[in-house]
């Protein structure tokens, strides 16, 4: 055996050969090349068997190496080496061609055997397959044709297939016989009524006959039969069938085929066929009323051999070697001919004047005189050998393909076995993105949270521009890592899209007050125009909506220097439930080249560099544009000009509602307005110096107690030890991380330390990151970096939910009621004195509730406890704002019941109450948002 070892490393060079040397005792020979070009070299001048390839060279490096080398080497197989860190291009080295990858420092000698082995058997293996498919598949061409000359025949002859289920009656004739009887084709099988309606009055008694005896008998049939046409010609058929019977010899089915043989039942007819038989291809006998041989035509003697002379009054049987012939008289089809008068074909084996085996069909059709008598008889031979040989070729084939199905199955099972190991490649790079992310927030967390604590102390101009230009990098970098993670979530298809209501207008004018800003420092002018025609109650994902034109908006104010930017909505088409909208986002921008434009959505694309220099940024936004209009059914379009601007335009299907949305009220708040409460106790978990001290400092501006524990043990032990109000739990901690903290507590500690309330504030930011640390027991989530006004909203929110006694925590409660189902203390208290503030958290709570309602209904309805569970969970916060105290114990329950999918008898009668109690808070909460605006006015 002669094998190739190409390798740079002398090292491994040399193990390999000992390798070889140990296993093969001498019965190989090893040839070697340091580089690509010399193992190419070494090919050509030598035998090689087998080749062992590393990916690296010096001339050529990765899959390339084993592209160049596959291309001039096909007929040899090849074996990959690796390094540990390379084994995915060995994978992917397999599916490309390679017969098997080796890593290097964990293979063997007895491992290099086995793969050398392996990979010869198989590449023989693959190149037999190959062969026996192209020789099926030219054999089954070949079948394929001599089918379509069959049928080409059977519309010459004017004959047509049909086929009498003898079970259910039904008859199905073949397109031709529709033809030939003149009737119009159809797909639905015909009655025998109908068949007997064609026929000839005075025949059909006598069908009947022969028909009823074949049933009784199972024997074939056979009959002539005449048919009235609609344009009242008679024309003559002959009909042959066979009974198909099943086990238990009762027939089921009866097969066979029709002929018009009009012309051959007239005299005048046969003789001019016996005339033109003269120049026919086929085999052509013309015999006398017994059997004996009268004439034969240039076909008989190219087919057989034989001379005319040689057959002259016998009956054929030199061409049987002595046996009778279908034309001899004891041959149940010479009788069939001269009895019944009626053609009769059939199949037999003969054998030329030179020995050589052939087949043929024959059909042998009466010559009848004026007095209806036979007088001849005409036997015509069709060469069918190649038929018989393609039919024993199929079957062989079929053989044949039945081991390669054999094979194929197990190839598809290393296939399956590859696909496996490629998910589990995609799931590493999952985590990858999630450790990126983590590791990548906490820094941008301290930066961030840093920068804006700064931003609060005294600075020179000076001081000030430069924070300002840290603080903006830190969000522009935090913008940048969103969007990764946004386009891998596309990428993977792990991203959901809500279906929800939703104001467009709303939403649209949320969206334009956020960005007027950026827009005005660079005196350019936002305005919007939406199709007054269009339904504003829309359901759909109004957050990804948001993204969208967030995303193509920015764009527009970032590579505009002067005009104008205009967001306009039309209706492309709607029916009673659905409406298609086109968006479009118009700027008098730079523009876009045109030879750019075909790759602007790809990821990691830009104009050109200079664009990305000048203006920065990753080249994933239109990309992630494109996945998200993509992933809901719609199209993004651009139309640009270089120096006049571009228009970016999409489309979009979403439900219509039935009910008309409110506009809500402006509700922005500034965070000053709020008065941080007093008196609360937080446990801080935290192992990142910097994040602590940040948190420290935040926690601290609001006059709370923060203890830190830099790790799950000790957070488990001070947690138990004092009385916190709130935890604020890290996920990634050194020991033990978050969740499981979170779960000791929840399931190790006694009332009340096992309640108090726990939220994650973590780095980790992937899709379902909320969902895992809710499922854990935690009450909140925030990501860092995160914002002090989040920050203290979520803590407010979970230590109220946890059923905290306000009294004690909060030292500005206002100690009356608003009315007999709401309590709006809590929420005076934190006001401060706003009366503006209540009245944009009132109404908030009286539009959305009803919507959160109605989702709880939905989930009942379909017994989705995980979404009833989220819904409750989400809708807490709202009603313990407003005081619904008496079903401040029924919220948790029902959401713990919905959690474990236990007490489903319960549920209904829960969400009942809390439904009566929120529409009942509704109607009294109304009252007090008009008495608030009567006194504001």
């Amino acid at each position: 055996m002669n094998i190739l070892l190409i390798e740079d490393n002398p090292s491994d060079k040399e193990l390999v050969s000992i390798y070889l040397r140990d296993v093969y005792s001498g019965k190989s020979t090893l040839f070697t090349a340091d580089s690509l070009a010399k193992g190419l070299q070494l090919i050509r001048t030598n035998p090689i068997d087998i080749i062992i390839l590393d990916l690296s060279l010096p001339d050529s490096w990765g899959l390339e190496t084993f592209n160049k080398l596959h291309a001039q080497v096909l007929g040899i197989p090849i074996i990959v080496l690796t390094g540990l860190e390379d084994e995915t291009m060995g994978t992917d080295a397999v599916k490309m061609g390679a017969q098997d990858f080796l890593i290097k420092g964990k293979v063997k000698a007895k491992g290099f055997q086995r793969s050398i082995n392996y990979s010869i058997e198989r590449h023989k293996l693959i190149q037999a397959l190959s062969s026996k498919a192209k020789e099926l598949q030219e054999k089954t061409d070949s079948l394929q044709k001599e089918k379509q000359k069959l049928a080409l025949a059977h519309k010459i002859a004017k004959i047509g297939s049909w086929e009498w289920d003898l079970v259910n009656g039904n008859i199905t004739w073949s397109d031709e016989l529709f033809d030939l009887h003149e009737m119009k084709r159809q797909n639905e099988p015909l009655s025998f009524d109908q068949l007997l309606a064609q026929i000839h009055p005075d025949d059909r008694k006598g069908i009947l006959d022969v028909i009823t005896k074949s049933k009784e008998t199972a024997k074939p049939v056979s009959f002539y039969y005449r048919i009235i046409r609609n344009d009242g010609s008679i024309r003559t058929f002959y009909s042959l069938g066979e009974v198909i019977v099943n086990e238990a010899g009762k027939p089921i089915k009866v097969i066979g085929t029709r002929q018009d043989v009009t012309e051959r039942m007239q005299e005048e007819e046969m003789q001019k066929l016996a005339m033109a038989a003269t120049k026919s291809f086929n085999s052509v006998i013309i015999a006398k009323k017994d059997g004996t041989i009268e004439w034969v035509n240039e076909g008989f003697i190219k087919l057989t051999g034989y001379t005319f002379d040689e057959v002259k009054n016998t009956r054929g049987e030199i061409l049987r070697r002595g046996e009778a012939t279908g034309i001899s008289q004891d041959n149940k089809h010479y009788n069939i001919v001269i009895r019944r008068k009626i053609p009769t074909t059939y199949e037999s084996k003969n054998y030329t004047k030179d020995g050589r085996e052939y087949w043929t069909i024959t059909t042998l059709t009466p010559v009848l005189d004026n007095n209806g008598k036979v007088r001849r008889i005409i036997a015509i031979d069709t060469d069918i050998t190649q038929r018989k040989q393609m039919e024993e070729d199929l079957r062989r084939a079929n053989n044949i393909a039945d081991e390669l199905l054999d094979k194929t199955n197990k190839v598809i099972g290393d296939l399956k076995l590859a696909k496996k190991e490629l998910e589990e490649s995609m799931q590493v790079k999952e985590q990858f993105l999630a450790n990126m992310s983590h590791e990548i927030r906490t820094p941008m967390n301290a930066i961030i949270g840093f920068t804006q604590q700064l931003q609060k102390t005294s600075q020179t101009p000076e001081q000030k521009q430069y924070i300002d230009i840290i603080k903006t990098s830190g969000e522009n970098l935090l913008v940048i890592i969103n969007d990764i993670l946004d386009f891998s979530k596309l990428r993977s298809g792990k991203i959901n899209f809500e279906k929800i209501k939703f104001s467009l207008q709303e939403t649209i004018s949320s969206l334009t007050k956020l960005l007027q800003p950026k827009a005005h420092d660079k005196n350019l002018t936002l305005h919007t125009d939406i199709d007054k025609q269009i339904n504003d109650n829309l359901i759909g994902d109004p957050t990804r909506l948001n993204q969208i034109l967030t995303n193509l908006l920015s764009n527009a104010i970032k590579f505009t220097k002067e005009g104008e930017i205009k967001i306009g909505v039309e209706m492309v088409k709607e029916d009673e439930q659905n409406i298609e909208l086109k968006f479009s986002v118009i700027d008098s921008g730079i523009g876009i080249p045109e030879e750019k434009l075909p790759t602007i959505f790809e990821a990691f694309t830009q104009a050109s560099s200079a664009t990305t220099r000048k203006f920065g940024g990753t080249g994933l936004g239109l990309a992630i544009v494109k996945q998200l209009v993509q992933h809901q059914g719609g199209e993004i379009t651009v139309n640009s000009k270089v120096g006049k601007g571009s228009v970016f335009s999409f489309t979009l299907s979403f439900k219509k509602g039935n009910e008309q949305i409110k506009k809500k009220t402006d509700m922005t708040t500034e965070f000053s307005k709020v008065m941080p409460i007093e008196g609360l106790k937080v446990l801080l978990v935290e192992d990142n110096e910097l994040n602590a001290m940040l948190a420290k400092k935040v926690l601290g501006d609001w006059n709370w107690k923060v203890e830190l524990a830099e790790n799950g043990f000790t957070a488990l032990e001070k947690a138990k030890q004092n009385g916190f109000d709130v935890v604020l739990m890290d996920i990634q901690l050194p020991g033990m991380d978050g969740y499981e903290t979170t779960r000791r507590i929840r399931n190790e500690f006694q009332e009340p330390q096992k309640n108090v309330a726990i939220i994650a504030m973590t780095a980790h930011a992937m899709v379902g990151e909320e969902e895992k640390c809710l499922e854990a027991g935690m009450d909140g989530y925030i990501s860092k970096p995160f914002e002090p006004e989040n920050l203290y909203t979520k803590i407010v929110t979970a230590v109220s939910i946890k059923g905290k006694e306000q009294e004690s925590a909060h030292q500005y409660l206002d100690k009356t009621s608003v009315a007999k189902h709401t309590d709006l203390t809590y929420l005076k208290g934190i006001a401060n004195g706003s009366n503006e503030f209540i009245i944009q958290m009132l109404t908030i709570f009286i539009e959305q509730t009803p919507r959160s309602l109605e989702q709880m209904d939905e989930a009942l309805k379909n017994q989705d406890w995980k979404s009833l569970r989220l819904i409750v969970h989400k809708t807490k916060p709202s009603i313990m704002f407003a005081g619904l105290k008496e079903i401040a114990d029924d919220l948790p329950l029902l959401e713990n019941y919905a959690a474990e999918e236990s007490h489903i008898d319960k549920i209904p009668t829960l969400v009942e109450k809390i439904k009566h109690t929120c529409n009942e808070g509704i109607f009294e909460l109304k009252e007090e948002l008009e008495k608030l605006k009567q006194n504001i006015g």
